[in-house]
């Protein structure tokens, strides 16, 4: 049976919950975002993580290099049935330093998520860089 309309908006919160996460909580937040065995990758960058412990330490690695990141995403589509969905959405992080506010890269998510005990969880992200500065 296709999504209703409550796991559509589920998924879009947890989503944007992540975002926020990634800008403002502890990297230890992601435990409620992701699977136990989620994988996290952005092949462009050659960056491949599996488990959730793998990724909180990659999080807080990228968060002490960059503070000043926030996540915007925008134009998602979600898709699936029964406990297994599929989303995209585009992403934009920007860079908040002195006042300044500047795109850092443009980007896609794309995600897949499993229903779980605790509600849905992303169980695979991929990051598809479309464009970013250079360092």
């Amino acid at each position: 049976m296709a999504l209703d309309i409550q796991d559509k908006f589920a998924i879009e919160e947890l989503l944007r919950r992540c975002c926020y996460n990634a800008d403002y909580n502890p990297p230890e937040s992601m435990r409620e975002i992701f699977t136990s065995d989620a994988v996290f990758e952005v092949p462009a960058m050659d960056i491949s993580c599996q488990g959730i412990d793998n990724m909180i330490a990659f999080f807080t690695q990228s968060r002490a290099g960059f503070p000043s990141a926030r996540h915007v995403i925008n134009n998602v589509v979600v898709e699936g049935d029964g406990d297994t969905a599929k989303s995209s959405a585009y992403l934009q992080v920007l860079r908040t330093d002195d006042g300044a506010i500047g795109v850092v890269s443009v980007a896609r998510y794309l995600d897949t998520l499993k229903r779980t005990a605790a509600g849905w969880r992303l169980a695979h992200r991929t990051v598809v860089i479309g464009w970013a500065i250079s360092s």
